[in-house]
């Protein structure tokens, strides 16, 4: 009795992944439906918060062009590289902004210098961890 014990869980657990595989079965409308409830409304931005994303993006495109023709990393980066990212920061704080807008911005910036480490660092200092760290995101979130 005890040798057939395990040949039937085996086949137990092969009845169940098989019966959750299935393209037939009727759970996938309900998982379909829970997905669609749970998903948000898009971000609606005001009209400062939309000025203050394209100022952000018009400094990320500079720095962008600045770090181009280097090569190699330095401490202080190339030369303007550490006054453009200062004036994307006071950009970027001008007015409060979703986390995830911030975040995704603070991002695209920390890659447009990931050669200077002066301005990773002081990118790094602004990052939100855990809501707002420096008081410049609001804890607002959006999507």
């Amino acid at each position: 009795m005890l040798r057939f014990l395990p040949a039937a869980v085996v086949v137990a657990v092969l009845a169940v992944f098989a019966s959750g595989c299935s393209s037939g079965g009727g759970h996938s409308a309900a998982t379909t439906t829970a997905t669609t409830a749970s998903s948000s409304a898009p971000c609606r931005l005001t009209a400062a918060q939309r000025h203050t994303v394209a100022r952000a993006l018009a400094d990320i495109r500079h720095l962008r062009r600045i770090q181009a023709p280097v090569q190699t990393f330095s401490q202080r980066g190339a030369p303007g590289q550490e006054q453009a990212t200062g004036q994307f920061l006071l950009d970027l704080g001008s007015t409060k902004l979703p986390v995830n807008v911030f975040s995704r911005l603070l991002h695209q910036a920390k890659v447009a210098t990931r050669l200077c480490g002066d301005c990773g660092s002081s990118l790094e200092t602004e990052e939100p961890v855990l809501g707002s760290r420096s008081g410049l995101t609001g804890g607002q979130s959006c999507g």
